[in-house]
C-alpha cells in the first residue's frame, strides 16, 4: 500500500506485515513516513541541554532539562522519587468536547517532572541524563551499565570517554559505532579490537594504527604489517598532542577509507532484515541500530525487543508502538519513559502501571485516565468513549505532535538526526531556543596540545570553545583520563564534540541502488550520490558492495 505522508508529502510504503502489526494492537495505519515518524517521537527528548534552576518543591538549585522559564513544576530526582507528593493529586477530568492533546498538555503543565531522567542502579551521575545502572559518571547520556564514563553514549562500558555508541568496551577515547574495544582512539566502526588508533572498519585486531578494513590483524601500520619492534618505535615515536603527526596519519587514513569499499548494510547474526547496524535480530525491517530484536520494524536504537514497531531509546519490551525511552514494558503504546507497565496509552513518565490512559508521572496505578481513578468496567468504557472521540478529531494513531513537547526543537535529538535552520522550525510552528548568553563569556585560559604540560590546576580554568565560544571546564577525573590516554586537553566544547561524532555517520536512511561490483539491487544506508557526510565532496567516488562481493574483498 502506498500512501502518502500528511507531514513531507513525500510517498512511503505500508507493507502487509505493517497491516498485520497494526490490525493486532487495534491502531489504524500511520499517516506519516517512518522518518517523520522518528522526528516526533524524537522532538520529545532532550539530553544534552541542560541548566540550572530552582527545585519547585524545596527551592534548592539542580540541574534539570527543563529551563526555568519552562511553566512546569520541576523536582530534583530524590524529591520526585519521594512520597511527599502524588500524581493523581493533579489528575483532571475529561472533555468530550476538547481535542485530547490540548487536555494532555494541560496535564503535563500540572505534574510535576523530574529534573533529569535517572533511571535505576545510578551512583554519583548527578550530570547524566536519560540513564541506568550507572556509576561515577559525567555528561553521559542514554546509557546504561557504564561506569566511569564521560561524554558520550557508551554502553556496558568502563573508562571510556567522547565515545559514541560504544559497546562492551573499556578505556577508549573518540570512538564511534564500534564494540568490545580495550585501550583505543579514534576509532569507528571497529570491533574486538585493542591498542588501535586512528582505525575504521577493524575486526579483531590488536596494535594498529592507521588501518582500514582489516581482519584479525596485529601490528599494522596504514594496512602494512611491520615487526613488532619497527611498529613499537613507530608508536613511541608518535604523538596524539602532535597536531602535525595527527594530521599526517588522518590524512593517510581518509586516502585508505576512500580506497574501501562500502558494506552495504552493516550487521551480524541476523535473518531477514534491513537497515543498517543490526545485530542478533530476526524479521527487522528499517532498523537502525539494534540489537537482540525480532519481528520489529522502524526501530531506532533498541535492544531487546520483540514484535515492536517505531521505538526509539529502549530495551526489553513487548508489542509496543510508537514509543521511547525506559524499558521493560508490554504494550506500550503512543507513550514516552514508562518502566515496566502493560497496557499504557499515551502516557508519560509512569512506573509499574497498568491499564492507563493519558496519564502522567503515575506510579503503581491501574485503570487511570488523566491521572484519575476508574473502576475496571468505569475505564473500559470511558477509554471506548475516549478512543472513539480522538478518532473523530484525528488524534488516535498519532504520537504526541511536536507542538507539546516540553523542548524546543533545537534542544531534542531530533535536532540532531533531523535538523532544521530556525526559520524553518518556526514556519512549521515548532520552538526555537536561543542560547544563554551567560555560557558565553571569554575563557581565562587556552589548554596546550601537549597533555603533558599541563597539571590538575587546569580544572580551576573556564575554557571556551574554539568553534562556539561557549564555556566549559575540564574535571579532574577526566584530566586524569588524557593523561592516561595520551591525548591532548580538547579545546572544543562537548557539544560541539558530539556534533562531529555525529557527522561522521549515516543518518537513518534506506535507499535502493545497484552493488558497485556485481551491479545486484541492495539496500543501504547509502544513498547513489553520498556516503558518510564528512567525505560529501568525494562521495561519488566511494563504492558500496552488497555482502558477497565485500566479503570477496575483505577475506
Amino acid at each position: 500500500m502506498t500512501k502518502i505522508c500528511a507531514a513531507s508529502g513525500r510517498q512511503f510504503e505500508i507493507y502487509d506485515r505493517d497491516l498485520e502489526f497494526y490490525k493486532k494492537i487495534s491502531v489504524p495505519e500511520p499517516t506519516m513516513c517512518p522518518e517523520e515518524r522518528a522526528r516526533r517521537r524524537m522532538a520529545v527528548r532532550n539530553e544534552r541541554n541542560l541548566y540550572k534552576r530552582k527545585s519547585d518543591m524545596s527551592g534548592e538549585q539542580i540541574i534539570s532539562m527543563y529551563h526555568s522559564d519552562l511553566p512546569y513544576a520541576v523536582y530534583s530526582k530524590e524529591e520526585w522519587l519521594s512520597d511527599k507528593w502524588d500524581a493523581m493529586d493533579h489528575g483532571i477530568d475529561i472533555d468530550f468536547n476538547k481535542p485530547f492533546f490540548g487536555q494532555f498538555e494541560t496535564l503535563q503543565k500540572t505534574v510535576p517532572r523530574a529534573a533529569m531522567a535517572i533511571f535505576h542502579n545510578v551512583e554519583n551521575c548527578n550530570y547524566c541524563n536519560y540513564v541506568g545502572d550507572a556509576k561515577n559518571s559525567y555528561l553521559c547520556f542514554g546509557s546504561i551499565f557504564i561506569e566511569d564514563c564521560m561524554y558520550g553514549n557508551p554502553y556496558h562500558s568502563k573508562d571510556c570517554v567522547d565515545c559514541f555508541l560504544v559497546r562492551y568496551s573499556e578505556f577508549c577515547y573518540e570512538c564511534v559505532d564500534c564494540e568490545r574495544l580495550y585501550h583505543c582512539a579514534y576509532l569507528q566502526d571497529c570491533h574486538e579490537c585493542s591498542d588501535c588508533f586512528f582505525c575504521y572498519d577493524m575486526k579483531g585486531c590488536r596494535n594498529c594504527v592507521g588501518c582500514v578494513g582489516l581482519r584479525n590483524k596485529s601490528y599494522y601500520i596504514f594496512n602494512k604489517e611491520y615487526s613488532k619492534a619497527d611498529y613499537e618505535k613507530f608508536v613511541k615515536d608518535f604523538s596524539m598532542c602532535d597536531p602535525a603527526k595527527v594530521a599526517f596519519v588522518n590524512g593517510k587514513l581518509a586516502e585508505l577509507k576512500m580506497a574501501h569499499p562500502r558494506l552495504a548494510m552493516i550487521a551480524n547474526k541476523v535473518e531477514n532484515v534491513s537497515g543498517n547496524y543490526i545485530f542478533n535480530s530476526k524479521n527487522c525491517f528499517e532498523c537502525f541500530q539494534i540489537s537482540n530484536n525480532e519481528d520489529c520494524s522502524y526501530n531506532i536504537q533498541t535492544l531487546d525487543n520483540k514484535d515492536c514497531y517505531d521505538m526509539n531509546y529502549t530495551e526489553e519490551n513487548e508489542l509496543c508502538y510508537e514509543y521511547l525511552g525506559n524499558y521493560r514494558n508490554y504494550k506500550a503504546v503512543f507513550s514516552l519513559i514508562c518502566y515496566g507497565c502493560s497496557e499504557v496509552w499515551y502516557c508519560d513518565y509512569c512506573t509499574n502501571c497498568k491499564n492507563c490512559f493519558g496519564c502522567a508521572g503515575l506510579r503503581n496505578k491501574e485503570y487511570c485516565i488523566f491521572n484519575k481513578q476508574y473502576s475496571k468496567e468505569e475505564y473500559e468504557e470511558t477509554k471506548e468513549r475516549l478512543v472513539k472521540m480522538m478518532k473523530e478529531t484525528g488524534e488516535f494513531g498519532e504520537f504526541f505532535p511536536i507542538k507539546i513537547s516540553p523542548f524546543a526543537y533545537n534542544e531534542s535529538v531530533a535536532h540532531d538526526y533531523f535538523p532544521l535552520s530556525k526559520e524553518e522550525v518556526l514556519a512549521r510552528g515548532y520552538r526555537w531556543r536561543e542560547q544563554d548568553a551567560a555560557e558565553f563569556k571569554p575563557g581565562n585560559f587556552v589548554p596546550p596540545e601537549d597533555i603533558d604540560k599541563t597539571d590538575e590546576s587546569i580544572c580551576e580554568k573556564i575554557l571556551a570553545c574554539e568553534v562556539s565560544g561557549r564555556n566549559y571546564k575540564i574535571m579532574p577525573a577526566e584530566w586524569k583520563f588524557y593523561k592516561r590516554m595520551k591525548v591532548p586537553v580538547p579545546r572544543k566544547h562537548f557539544i560541539e564534540r558530539h556534533k562531529a561524532r555525529l557527522a561522521k555517520r549515516l543518518p537513518y536512511e534506506i535507499h535502493l541502488r545497484k552493488c558497485d561490483m556485481c551491479g545486484a539491487d541492495i539496500r543501504t544506508a547509502y544513498d547513489s550520490k553520498g556516503g558518510e557526510m564528512l567525505l560529501a565532496p568525494l562521495a561519488t567516488a566511494l563504492r558500496v558492495y552488497c555482502e558477497k562481493c565485500y566479503l570477496d574483498v575483505i577475506y
